[in-house]
């Protein structure tokens, strides 16, 4: 069988590889009379007639597609900075390193990201709150400028405290809700396939 294989390999090498390997025409003599021909204008017998490729509609799909793709690229690299910016501020300001370390000790992923999502929130609630009613303070004269930043920056701290404990709460409430929710869908199939 590996024999008539081999060989059918070959005749269909041979009969592809002949006709275009092959000389065709005798190349020897030359052809007295050639016509030579424009072959990138076509004449037409219209004196009027312009031929312009021009058009503006593929135009302007490129231009929306090239406009498309920058704005697609300067997203990109505005949330890649974005990120690498936060990760750097979580790692300099020692959040990222303290939640994996408590959720190291701890031996539960919950409190390692618990620890980060209090802490993270409390530290923008400091740089909000001082920089909020600072502004605030700018433009309605209450107080000194230190003591609207510090009096902030008390409140925002105690604030985002308190966003952090709640929003780990909400955010367990519903990973609960949809962990309850995938395991009846799971077993609701597996009891329909028996």
């Amino acid at each position: 069988m590996k024999a008539i294989l081999f060989l059918f390999a070959i005749l269909l090498f041979v009969l592809i590889a002949t006709p275009t390997l092959a000389q065709i025409a005798d190349t020897t003599t030359q052809i007295t009379q050639s016509v030579q021909a424009d072959s990138l204008h076509t004449a037409t017998n219209d004196p009027g007639y312009v031929e312009d490729d021009f058009a503006p509609g593929i135009l302007g799909a490129i231009i929306l597609l090239f406009v498309f793709i920058l704005v697609c690229i300067g997203a990109g690299i505005v949330l890649t900075i974005v990120g690498l910016v936060a990760a750097f501020a979580l790692v300099s300001f020692g959040i990222l390193s303290t939640s994996i370390l408590v959720g190291l000790y701890q031996k539960s992923f919950a409190k390692g990201f618990k620890t980060l999502l209090v802490s993270t929130s409390t530290l923008v609630g400091l740089v909000c709150g001082g920089v909020g009613l600072g502004i605030l303070n700018a433009l309605l004269h209450w107080w000194e400028i230190g003591a609207s930043v510090f009096i902030g920056s008390v409140c925002g701290t105690l604030a985002g405290f308190a966003f952090g404990i709640l929003a780990y709460y909400i955010i367990q409430r519903f990973v609960a809700f949809f962990k309850q929710k995938l395991n009846l869908s799971t077993e609701l199939v597996a009891e329909r396939k028996l």
